[in-house]
């Protein structure tokens, strides 16, 4: 990560970033300790065939990159510039693997239950925008770590574009929304973590950074895009056949 900013800035904005990967990885913990973690740890799991080959992967690579998420803005705070660059190819090689294995699962999870709403319109979102924009904003970060202001905001987005499942996992998990309103909301919710990085620059700089702009942006656009497509009887034919 390059230091076109003052260390000032580049400290708070590290300590910002980092407060923001503890809740992600928090929220990660909560989602997937019930069907998941718990049965894991008590010899109880037990996925569909389909999912045997990726849902471990999937697993690991999330938390990894969780953890991951914490460590690279600590080693910033801590001036070990040379190490964050070293594991940020790291974290390329779990953003792959996060992107592989994601889509392997969702496509495992098909064909789906009619009645299954919920995971029938969040698919679309799994697969064209969660999936994509992990990807396309931490290619964007990598292009552009020498410029640590831009750099810094597109890695959060990589971080918080994904972040759909966890956020369907604890609605279903800890609330009693019914399944198709889980896929309704789980877009708004995801929104309010994009409406983080805005409102934290205007707050802790007195002006919006046009990366921030630009996030919110390309993360509106996948949502009025897809919307129609996960509302679709098109799409509820494909994902139940």
């Amino acid at each position: 990560m390059g230091l076109i900013m003052d260390k000032s800035n580049l400290m708070r904005d590290a300590r910002f970033l980092r407060v923001m990967a503890v809740i992600l990885l928090i929220m990660t913990v909560a989602a997937f300790m019930p069907r998941y973690l718990v049965p894991l740890a008590t010899g109880a799991y037990d996925p569909p065939a389909s999912w045997n080959v990726w849902m471990h992967p999937h697993a690991i690579a999330g938390f990894g990159f969780s953890l991951l998420f914490i460590l690279q803005p600590t080693l910033i705070a801590r001036q070990q510039f040379d190490l964050h660059r070293k594991m940020g190819w790291v974290g390329a090689t779990i953003v792959i693997l996060s992107v592989v294995s994601g889509v392997g699962v969702q496509l495992g999870a098909f064909p789906m239950a009619p009645e299954d709403e919920g995971n029938i319109v969040g698919a679309v979102f799994r697969l064209f925008q969660s999936l994509p924009m992990m990807a396309g904003f931490f290619l964007a970060a990598i292009l552009l770590r020498k410029r640590a202001d831009w750099h810094w905001r597109f890695m959060y987005m990589a971080a918080y574009a994904a972040v759909g499942t966890i956020i369907a996992r604890l609605f279903t998990f800890y609330t009693s929304m019914p399944g198709e309103l889980v896929g309704m909301m789980v877009g708004p919710a995801n929104l309010a973590f994009v409406l983080v990085l805005p409102v934290s620059d205007k707050l802790r700089h007195g002006r919006v950074h046009p990366a921030s702009w630009i996030s919110l942006a390309v993360f509106v656009v996948f949502q009025a895009v897809l919307a129609p497509l996960a509302l679709s009887e098109w799409w509820a034919t494909i994902a139940t056949s």
